[in-house]
């Protein structure tokens, strides 16, 4: 079976519960849309669990690409006596990954072993920007948080990494007549829709062939949302 998930935001335990809900073996793949660290507490504890999958097939998020910004900066200005030296430009690249909850990714990363380290590092940087999957007489385009300036001639591949990190599609946007998008990334419980979505729990969103799966795992009514490509089933944990 194929599945997507998104969003899982350094929430480990749910992850590991989604996995047994599914019954994720090795015949199975795993799509994951991105998001995978900060916010929660076990971001790259995460990310070392898939790495270690070869069926887990994880999406580049905004929040990845948060850290492949300022891990190097990070790592780079810690002085010999224990001091952090920071350029402008770095703390600006800093502030905004904390912002967004990356102090509590940035602790978890120091806790693992220089080998750990490697892999997770190796791991974020193999990361794609999207995924196109075929599955049954579906065809499903993965991304993050969607296609801004959109146009259904434009190769996947000319779009930038902001147009697709951090595109907030409406509720009602249409992408491709014969494809789903599955995004993550807006929390079905900040959809404009006109309905309560912030009711509990959270729901996958979907509109014709646009589908929401971020059900905000981190956020007190949230829950980790999971697409059933074949037979487009949900799963929660």
């Amino acid at each position: 079976m194929v599945y997507a998930v998104s969003d899982i935001h350094g929430c480990y335990d749910k992850y590991i519960d989604l996995l047994h809900k599914i019954n994720f073996g090795p015949n199975d793949t795993l799509y994951v849309l991105g998001d995978m660290i900060d916010r929660g507490p076990d971001g790259f504890k995460t990310l070392l669990d898939m790495a270690q999958r070869p069926n887990v097939i994880s999406l580049l998020g905004n929040h990845e690409a948060m850290a492949i910004n300022v891990l190097p900066r990070m790592l780079r200005a810690v002085q010999p006596d224990g001091s952090v030296n920071l350029t402008e430009e770095d703390t600006e690249a800093v502030e905004l990954w904390f912002y967004n909850g990356g102090e509590l990714s940035l602790a978890d990363f120091l806790w693992l072993n220089k080998d750990q380290m490697q892999t997770v590092w190796n791991y974020l940087l193999k990361m794609p920007l999207y995924q196109e999957a075929n599955v049954g007489d579906r065809q499903f385009v993965l991304v993050h948080g969607g296609l801004e300036n959109f146009s259904p001639s434009r190769p996947l591949e000319n779009y930038t990494p902001d147009e697709i990190l951090w595109c907030r599609p409406e509720p009602d946007t249409v992408y491709y007549e014969d494809k789903s998008v599955i995004f993550g990334h807006t929390p079905v419980q900040l959809l404009d829709t006109g309905d309560d979505m912030t009711e509990t729990p959270a729901k996958v969103y979907r509109n014709g062939n646009l589908i929401d799966i971020d059900c905000g795992c981190v956020f007190p009514n949230g829950r980790l949302g999971c697409l059933c490509l074949n037979t487009m089933e949900e799963f929660y944990a």
